[in-house]
């Protein structure tokens, strides 16, 4: 039986396919059950509408609901938190089809999607999905409209390509708004779960850890220098500084405070020891923008410091010199860094507990090792001298792999003096240990080394399988040095990429973890793939830049340009007469175009019938009948006869009877007509 408020055709045709889109980029995060759920109430709505099947009973609607209910308990184990709350979303959005009796109802379904189709921004912000986010609001926006339109089911197009005109001339407002409007935050910066974090560099460095990074193509963050970058050898992104060690994993040992008081200095607070940096020379400035780690720690080089304007408490300086964040990194982030590259630091002797953290080592883990860096140590009389001893070891004995042997018990020692295979963090931790052993502080330390170039807009993207470690150790005199070992093992990876570093075979393995066969970091080997990559990141790197990161700083700096000065009446007058200004544009081709009533398309397609009649001498009189005219043409023009009669069989079918499909064949027919 048919309602009498049903749903029109047309603009139930159209939510459905704007729900389909809604939630089509959620189905992967969500319960499997989910796709099936919503073909079947997608089918049972469907029959409703064709009068096959009723609408549920409340029964019914009930058991769906504690069914859905049941099984999002069971898959996400509670219902608090961002994603158990996004299904249940979604799960409203989809039953509520199964009610949809009245306009009201489908208003509501059609709000919720606006909602549903916001939520997207919460775990993927790039711009392509930017403008899919937009065609969702288009749909929407054309279900909206196709449910007032009385007469809609007979030119579905028109529903979607007015809802896109809307759309469009709302477009320069919303840019207004999004500039002028105070940054209050967005949707993208609500707190994510911990499981929709990136793998990348951890806490811990165990062997085996680095050269498993070195699968992933994922990117670990984008850098943009103010003037010409270092050289890649140079560009060392120190993340951890890892002291403590256990026989085979290297971890930041105790943090908080420690015997000299604070050990992280917020914003551009000063402490005792942030003198004991001496910043000697080639300063780099330069902007980062971090991808999401679910973790504190921030990547920069050597000796950073954050610009006095950037002042901002929830980015600090730890004791160790490096950054760290106050909440854990779940969005992209932006800060902006000044380094040192020139420096030195801690150059006084090492307080007796200091010195005891950066020289200990378990009992009972490698003794080989032990024994031999003390006598190497004898032999050579000095620190440095027994460094450069030991590089010499490295790049005489070691080889580089991404495939190196699984270790037991004594790492250092199967390493150095059985396997003498190894990827960097095997070099870093054996190398720390000889250090320790002959009585020289040193220290793990973990980040990035190097990146990848982007010529197109000439800054740097680092992967996770730039992922690296080196050590520093403390010389009289000289204070902390970094020493990278692998370095003196393999040139290539430090000066130049990983792929230069490994054999042929072994470089296939770098980033062939890519996720998606269509994602483009699968063939990077591929010139032309390879050009279009970097194309599609600059894009999305300014849509960071000044979309996604358009902070109140970014506003206040646009905004004083524009206005020189910033004041509620300068703003005024910038909203009214930017507004005042679109409104006009959009009145005059209001006027423009005379209030003119759209033209449908066979009546478009029979004014071109009746242009060629004219241009031959036979217009049509004002107010004469199509059947009229064309019996005065046939008797005019005898020859005309059979192609005026037909074209005006076909229109009447189209315009008084109905019949769709005759439209095709009138604009053929039309295009042949010839009055010569």
């Amino acid at each position: 039986m048919k309602l009498i408020y049903q749903i029109p055709r047309n603009s139930l045709a159209w939510l459905l396919v704007a729900q389909a889109a809604a939630i089509g980029p959620h189905l992967g995060r969500l319960p499997g059950w989910f796709g099936f759920v919503w073909m079947l109430v997608v089918l049972w709505r469907i029959q409703v509408f064709r009068g096959i099947w009723a609408f549920p009973g409340n029964l019914l609607k009930a058991l769906a609901l504690v069914l859905c209910g049941a099984g999002l308990l069971l898959g996400y184990r509670h219902l608090f938190g961002l994603e158990p709350l996004l299904a249940l979303l979604v799960t409203a959005f989809i039953l509520k089809l199964l009610e949809m009796q009245r306009k009201r109802d489908a208003l509501v379904v059609i709000y919720l999607g606006y909602f549903v189709a916001a939520t997207q921004f919460l775990f993927v912000s790039t711009m392509a999905w930017g403008a899919y986010g937009l065609l969702c609001v288009v749909l929407l926006t054309t279900a909206l409209m196709g449910l007032h339109q009385s007469q809609g089911h007979r030119f579905a197009w028109r529903s979607f390509t007015l809802a896109g005109k809307l759309i469009a001339q709302c477009l320069p407002l919303m840019v207004l708004l999004f500039l002028v409007v105070p940054r209050i935050g967005a949707l993208w910066k609500v707190p994510m779960l911990e499981s929709s974090g990136k793998t990348g560099v951890s806490d811990t460095m165990s062997p085996g850890d680095f050269s498993h990074l070195t699968k992933s193509a994922d990117l670990a963050f984008r850098v943009s220098f103010s003037r010409t970058p270092p050289p890649l050898h140079k560009l060392y992104w120190r993340g951890l500084v890892l002291s403590d060690f256990d026989g085979r994993t290297w971890s930041q040992g105790e943090a908080g405070r420690d015997r000299e008081g604070a050990v992280v200095a917020w914003g551009q607070q000063q402490l005792d020891w942030k003198q004991l940096i001496e910043k000697r020379g080639g300063v780099v400035s330069y902007e980062v923008i971090l991808e999401p780690t679910n973790q504190l720690w921030l990547y920069a080089l050597a000796t950073p410091e954050l610009p006095r304007q950037r002042g901002d408490s929830a980015m600090g300086l730890t004791r160790d010199f490096r950054l760290i964040h106050r909440e854990p990194i779940t969005s992209r982030l932006r800060y902006e860094v000044v380094s040192y590259l020139d420096h030195r630091t801690e150059v006084e002797p090492l307080p007796e507990w200091r010195l005891a953290r950066e020289l200990q080592l378990p009992r009972g883990y490698n003794p080989n090792t032990q024994h031999i860096a003390q006598q190497w140590m004898k032999e050579e009389g000095s620190a440095a001298a027994y460094v450069d001893r030991v590089l010499g070891y490295f790049n005489r004995e070691v080889t580089y792999t991404l495939t190196p042997p699984a270790l037991g018990m004594h790492t250092a020692d199967e390493f150095l003096w059985q396997t003498k295979r190894g990827f960097c963090e095997h070099f870093a931790s054996s190398f720390v240990i000889l250090m320790r052993a002959a009585g020289v502080p040193a220290r793990v330390v973990v980040g990035y080394q190097g990146g990848e170039v982007n010529p197109l807009q000439n800054y740097l993207l680092v992967h996770q399988y730039d992922a690296h470690a080196w050590a520093e150790v403390w010389l009289a005199g000289r204070g902390w040095v970094r020493v990278d070992p692998t370095a003196a093992v393999a040139p290539q990876r430090i000066e130049s990429s990983l792929r230069d570093a490994v054999s042929e075979q072994e470089s296939q393995l770098i980033g062939n973890q890519t996720g998606s066969l269509l994602s483009l970091a699968r063939y990077r080997h591929n010139p032309f793939l390879n050009a279009l990559r970097l194309r599609w990141d600059s894009i999305n790197y300014n849509w960071y830049r000044w979309v996604l990161n358009y902070d109140s700083q970014r506003q206040s700096r646009l905004l004083y340009d524009l206005l020189g000065g910033l004041s509620y009446w300068r703003l005024a007058i910038l909203i009214i007469g930017a507004g005042g200004i679109m409104l006009a544009i959009i009145a005059f081709s209001v006027l423009w175009r005379g209030g003119r009533a759209p033209v449908s398309p066979v009546t478009r397609q029979y004014l071109r019938f009746t242009d060629k009649l004219a241009r031959a001498g036979l217009p049509r009189l004002p107010g004469e009948a199509p059947g009229d005219y064309a019996r005065r043409v046939a008797i005019s023009r005898p020859d005309l006869r059979q192609g005026v009669e037909s074209i005006t069989r076909l229109y009447e079918q189209v315009a008084y009877q109905e019949q769709r499909r005759s439209l095709t064949t009138l604009r053929q027919v039309v295009r042949r007509f010839s009055t010569r």
